[in-house]
């Protein structure tokens, strides 16, 4: 069933898999162009929008296009008849290795793109929960301000602690 795609570990033409990632990708980014056309965004163009406080980035359509193609590689990836696929390396040939794969898979290769993307927010996460409370009890000695409390509603949570300090 699968023999149209050769892999590298049965002697077929490695770059084989990464055009089956290649039409993967393509198709996750026809799913870009859908969300694309079903928001509200259109098709516009990446750029940021100033706020009264800082700035928030939209991606557009074009952001809308690689996200769902990465997406697609990683559920694919992770998930496809090839995810125990070696595409680097091979076996273990050394002592002790019990003949287990050295190589990376393709299953590994997209789990650490899924990884590096969900530590990356943790880590932003954690770093702007921080900047928040600082903000929060910056803001909390100051006298109340209706036009303070809405422009740091839409700053960015660094932008929200430099207007707390500087009330």
């Amino acid at each position: 069933m699968y023999d149209a795609i050769r892999t590298p570990s049965k002697g077929g033409n490695p770059m084989s898999l990464w055009l089956a990632l290649l039409i993967i990708f393509l198709a996750g980014s026809v799913g870009g162009v859908v969300n694309a056309l079903i928001s509200d965004n259109g098709f516009i163009l990446p750029r940021t929008e100033p706020t009264e406080g800082g700035s928030i980035l939209r991606p557009g359509f074009l952001g809308n296009i690689l996200i769902g193609g990465i997406a697609a590689c990683v559920s694919w990836g992770l998930y496809g008849p090839f995810s125990a696929v070696t595409i680097v390396g091979g076996p273990a040939s050394g002592a002790g290795s019990g003949g287990a794969a050295a190589g990376l898979l393709l299953s590994s290769l997209v789990g650490a793109v899924l990884v590096g993307v969900g530590g990356a927010r943790w880590l932003t996460n954690e770093v702007d929960k921080k900047l928040l409370r600082a903000a929060a009890g910056a803001a909390a000695g100051t006298p109340p301000s209706s036009d303070l409390a809405a422009r740091m509603s839409t700053a960015s949570p660094a932008g929200a602690l430099r207007m707390a300090m500087t009330k």
